[in-house]
């Protein structure tokens, strides 16, 4: 079954928080911290790996900070999973041998296809759209 490493939630919400963005305004490290609660040093992580994956560009300098590289449309959920986890969707179960496990096991190949199958069709663009349209409440 796929798995969603913490650091792979991460990127996704780090993207989403970068699609928000109006027009190519960069976004600093320390707002796309307070708007997903990820914590700096993690962030930095993150945001290094989605540089080297090429979905994002960092502008230094005053005014400088992350921007979307691509359109946010063209990245689905599952494209982040395996740049930063890898195509594997980070740690699967391990096949045990045993007659039990062979009954079963078709049954969490179509779990891990139908989930697959979600995480591609999912795009972070999809995600920013239902963020822009989800109310804040401020107190």
């Amino acid at each position: 079954m796929i798995r969603l490493s913490t650091k792979s939630e991460y990127a996704i919400k780090a993207l989403v928080r970068l699609a928000l963005a109006v027009g190519d305004a960069p976004v600093q490290a320390r707002e796309i911290s307070a708007y997903t609660a990820i914590p700096g040093k993690f962030l930095e992580q993150v945001m290094h790996d989605l540089r080297q994956g090429g979905l994002v560009r960092s502008q230094r300098g005053k005014g400088g900070g992350y921007v979307l590289a691509v359109d946010p449309a063209a990245v689905s959920f599952a494209d982040v999973i395996d740049l930063i986890d890898g195509s594997h969707g980070g740690k699967g179960r391990m096949p045990r041998g045993d007659q039990a496990e062979l009954l079963v096991a078709p049954v969490w190949r179509e779990v891990r296809a139908c989930t697959r199958a979600i995480l591609c069709s999912a795009s972070i663009a999809d995600a920013a759209a239902r963020a822009s349209e989800t109310p804040m409440y401020y107190i």
